[in-house]
């Protein structure tokens, strides 16, 4: 099997989440183990299927699927505003439900890459992360260093990701007509992986930066 550059840091990431929360003990590692240890194991079967002639589609589909929950989960945790966590729990039901009825009425759930799902889910979590950097810059939170706040790492990695997905995405036709073909599919492949890289890194830095909350004992004077 042979894989693209991005996977390694996929794996890099897995690692450093390990690493830091036995390091830290903080919950933002913790919940990122399995969501990576996951991401890691469905590109090793993906990448087999695909070098055995196995369609892949099903599990990529069902795996996106619980991507985009898990990070509405994780904006749900970090959203101070009543309304915004009220988004998130209306967004959730409704997209399992798209999801469902595309699987069931649409595109199927083997026979393609539910671009739909995908699309719809990475418009939300764009929205979810521009409601985080709103809630950043309002007074209360005037003081807050955000390059020094694990969040802001992720929620910037996610929105640089999935911002630049749909716009990738959105000019897959174009990039795949008879006059780029080649050269277009390859443009594409390389966003797609460098994009990767982007995301992967940034919940790297956000591992680094979490606060140390593992218990220190204090010798008697």
């Amino acid at each position: 099997m042979q894989f693209f550059f991005d996977f390694y840091f996929e794996v890099i990431s897995f690692f450093a989440s390990v690493f830091f929360y036995v390091q830290k003990r903080n919950k933002i590692p913790l919940y990122f183990i399995p969501f990576l240890f996951t991401t890691v194991t469905v590109e090793l079967i993906g990448g087999w299927c695909l070098s055995n002639a196995i369609s892949n589609y099903a599990l990529f589909n069902v795996f996106t699927t619980c991507e985009f929950l898990f990070y509405s989960f994780f904006f749900y945790m970090h959203f101070e505003r009543a309304i915004f966590r009220k988004m998130v729990l209306f967004f959730i039901p409704v997209f399992i439900l798209s999801v469902v009825l595309n699987m069931l009425l649409g595109q199927g759930w083997n026979k393609t890459f539910n671009t739909y799902t995908f699309l719809s889910g990475s418009f939300f979590i764009v929205i979810f992360c521009c409601c985080y950097f709103y809630e950043s810059v309002l007074p209360e939170n005037i003081d807050v260093q955000l390059g020094r706040e694990p969040f802001f790492w992720i929620a910037s990695g996610l929105l640089i990701f999935y911002l630049g997905s749909v716009i990738i995405n959105a000019l897959f036709e174009y990039l795949r007509s008879n006059d780029l073909q080649e050269q277009g599919i390859r443009i594409y492949g390389f966003i797609n992986h460098s994009l990767n890289v982007i995301l992967y890194s940034s919940f790297c830095v956000a591992f680094y930066l979490c606060p140390n909350n593992r218990k220190t004992s204090s010798s008697p004077s």
